[in-house]
This record gives C-alpha cells, structure tokens and sequence, in this order.
C-alpha cells in the first residue's frame, strides 16, 4: 500500500498526514482568537507539545509561530 500512496500521490503516507496535520495546526493558528494557547492547538492537532509544533512551523514556513 506504501508504495502504491507514494507512486500517486508523490508522498509517503506519513509525509502526507504531517502536511495534513500542520495545515490543520496552521488554519486553527490564524482562526484563533488571542486567548487560545499554541499549547492547546498542538494537543489538538497531535502534536507532542508546542514546542514540535513550533519547531514544526519554523521548519516547513521558515518563519516563527508568532508571525501568523
């Protein structure tokens, strides 16, 4: 199944579901009102703690959680 994913879709299944998850993350980011922590839309979108969020953010944009 594996390579069948990466041969159609040109990802595997876990590179696929990271971009899933951090757009998710990301989307969640700038609806968010001020009063929701980085912390909570980590948990919420299954990451460790916010810190691999952050990270995360940093790695794929290039830019800090702060300027969304």
């Amino acid at each position: 199944m594996e390579r069948n994913f990466k041969r159609f879709i040109g990802l595997s299944p876990k590179e696929y579901s990271n971009i899933i998850r951090f757009r998710n993350a990301l989307n969640l980011i700038k609806k968010s009102n001020q009063n929701r922590s980085l912390l909570d839309i980590a948990f919420e979108c299954g990451y460790y703690d916010h810190s691999h969020l952050a990270n995360e953010i940093k790695r794929i944009t290039g830019l800090p959680p702060s300027s969304f």
